[in-house]
This record gives C-alpha cells, structure tokens and sequence, in this order.
C-alpha cells in the first residue's frame, strides 16, 4: 500500500472513530434525550432495552419519552447513576391529541425502579421529574425502558368485572405485579358451605391478602365485602348459592414480585348442622340439659344460640374434644331497642355463670381472641 493510501486509510478510520464517540458510544453506549421534551407531544420516542441520558435542570425540569409497545404486558422504567439530592419518580400516560388535557394519566409518579401493566398494544408515554420538583443537576443519569411480556394467564383481573372465573378445585399462579396490582377472582357456589382460600411458594417480599365480596353491577355500592381483609390461608362461611368473589393484593399494596405463586380455591361442605347463627337474630333455641356438636369455623366465626332458664340461678357450659381453638362464652339479654345488653363477663370452658330463672338469654361462643378456626367438630354441654 503507498505511502499516500495508508494516510487516507488512516484519516477515514480516525473520522469514524470521532462519529461513534460522539454519537454515544464513548458515554457507554447510551444516546442523549433531545431537549425540548417537557410537554407530551414533545415526547422522545426511545428504544425498548437501550439506556439513555437525561438530566433533570434547571428545578422543575419534566422530561417525556414514549415507546410503542405491540401486546399486553408489562412496561418497566429503570435509573442509575442518579445524582445526590436528586430523587426520580415516573407517571405514565396515554396522548389525547384532540382532548381538552393532552395528557391522559394511567399512573401518576412513582419512585423509580417502577412497572406499569400494559393493557393492550399502542403507543405509551411515560414522564420523569425529581420527587418534589425542587432539585436540579447537570450530571447525566442513566434511564432504560423495559417491556415484560404478559405472563400472568388471568390477566387483565383488575377489577370485578375482568374478575377470572376459576372452578372449585384449581390451582392458578398469579404474581402481584407492579406495585399496587389487584387480582380479582371468582367462584360459583352452589350450595352452603366455606370457600376455602390457599397459597404457597410465595415470593420473598410480598404478603398476599384477600377478602370476598357480592358483586352487583346494579347496587349502590357495586361491591359488598362479606369477609374483610384476612392473610392466607383462609375461609369464608357462605349461606348461599351465587356468584362470590375474591380480592387479592400484597398487603399494603406497596410490594410486588415478578415471580408467580401458587394460589388455590376450593370448596368445603357445611360441617356444622347449626349454621348459619353467626346473628343473634338467628339463634337457634337451646336448652339446659342439651349436648350440641358445633365447630368455631373459620377464623372470626361467632355462634349465637338462644336460651330460656326455667329454674335455678347457675348454669353450667361445658367442651370437648376440640383443638386449635380456645372457645369461651358469654351471655346476652335483649333490651327493649331490639339490642343485645352483657349479662356476663367472657368465660372460658367450663364455666358456671350466675343467671335468673324465667329469662331468656342469648349464648355467643367463638375461639377467646378471634385469631383461631378449625374444622373440627366437638362437643358443648349445657347443664
């Protein structure tokens, strides 16, 4: 090669070694947002996977980026390299070019690293400022977009009328992700009976929570919980046939997981011949002398029966043959209001009250703290 090919070989090699450090690669391969982009329709459409560069100055500096996405899933939002003081949240939206507001938000500022579920394809926006818009820096920080394929087979559940239809019996693996992810499910019961609620090989982090719940598109309020907030496992005493459902979170809702578990429902026949009595409306009636069979099931559970004393100021109440449970009475009379007034203090088993002849009272027995259930069946004595 002569003297003067090897100079132009040269120049070309050092012209292009310029062109790549400039075009990114010599800051680790990560491109720089294009200024202005502090509206939606200013927003930098940026590539899945690939860092780039932004700085949040002066205070109050917003910067927007947009990505197209093809299926549902998951769009996550990552940083580094983030300067002292700064703290970076991001919102997601969709653009309504032709809307009053432009911006349409779907998820407003969240710390960073943080996920959103993608619903369906199309074009998504996303916006990152500093947690209370008073900081500012001019050292670049590292940002990168991810996309999660769908992998949660009941998803989109987020409400009860995605709700997933799940048969008595069947394990599913849901995972509670982003942060703040609902999973609703729902079940047909045909007859009374307990929904029975399991989990296992849950995630480091999260702590899965439900409650149940009559839904009903036509009431006002749309949703009637019959079961609170309970961790798992559990179960929810059912009096009817219908159609019940089943809300699912982390328990604060303010941790997730990418990773799913295993969660089942399934169905238990009524075990105990004296539900439903958990109202003192609907005690049944009990005499000195009876020997009920009766389960405290499930946790929560308080059973109501009605008692007339016909003589003698002590009764005797008396279990056995139970386990897992502390049971432990009291009694009630009614007032005049239709209300029930105390007319003993707690007892635990066996116990001997005082009580007045010809009165009628009302018996409630559960487990002593309410914390406890079992399936087990004993035996209660009244003498």
């Amino acid at each position: 090669m002569s003297k003067q090919n090897r100079s132009i070989l040269f120049f070309l090699v050092f012209i292009l070694t310029v062109a790549i450090f400039t075009s990114g690669c010599g800051s680790g391969g990560a491109s720089k947002e294009k200024e202005p982009n502090n509206t939606i329709d200013q927003a930098n459409e940026i590539t899945l996977g690939k860092p780039f560069e932004i700085k949040i100055s002066p205070a109050k500096d917003i910067d927007w980026f947009k990505v197209d996405l093809t299926e549902q899933g998951y769009l996550k939002v990552q940083a580094s390299q983030i300067p002292k003081g700064l703290k970076l949240e991001v919102g997601y939206a969709l653009f309504q070019e032709w809307e009053g507001s432009k911006v349409k938000w779907l998820k407003k500022w969240r710390k960073l690293p943080d996920a959103i579920f993608i619903p369906e394809a199309g074009t998504y926006y996303f916006a990152i400022i500093d947690d209370y818009n008073d900081k500012e820096s001019n050292d670049p920080i590292q940002i990168k977009a991810d996309f999660i394929p769908e992998y949660d087979a009941g998803e989109p559940n987020n409400s009860p009328e995605t709700a997933t239809t799940i048969e008595f019996g069947t394990t599913v693996e849901p995972l509670i992700f982003p942060t703040g992810d609902i999973d609703w499910y729902k079940v047909n019961v045909k007859k009374q009976g307990y929904i029975l609620v399991k989990s296992k090989d849950i995630p480091q982090g999260i702590v899965p929570e439900i409650y149940y719940a009559k839904y009903d598109e036509w009431a006002n309020p749309k949703i009637q919980k019959i079961r609170d907030w309970h961790k798992l496992p559990d179960a929810c005493a059912v009096t009817e046939p219908g159609e019940y459902y089943i809300h699912l979170h982390d328990d604060y809702n303010d941790k997730s997981s990418e990773t799913p578990f295993s969660f089942l429902i399934d169905f238990l026949d009524e075990i105990d011949i004296n539900e439903p009595n958990n109202d003192f409306k609907i005690a049944k009636s009990v005499s000195r002398g009876d020997t009920l069979k009766l389960a405290i099931f499930p946790q929560g559970d308080n059973d109501y029966y009605k008692l007339k004393i016909e003589a003698g100021n002590k009764i005797k109440f008396m279990a056995k043959d139970y386990t897992g449970i502390v049971p432990e009475i009291r009694l009630y009379t009614l007032n005049e209001n239709g209300n029930l007034d105390v007319a003993s203090n707690w007892k635990r088993l066996p116990a001997e009250i005082d009580v007045i002849p010809e009165t009628e009272y009302y018996l409630l027995i559960h487990d002593d703290y309410n914390d406890k259930g079992s399936q087990q069946i004993f035996e209660f004595r009244i003498e």
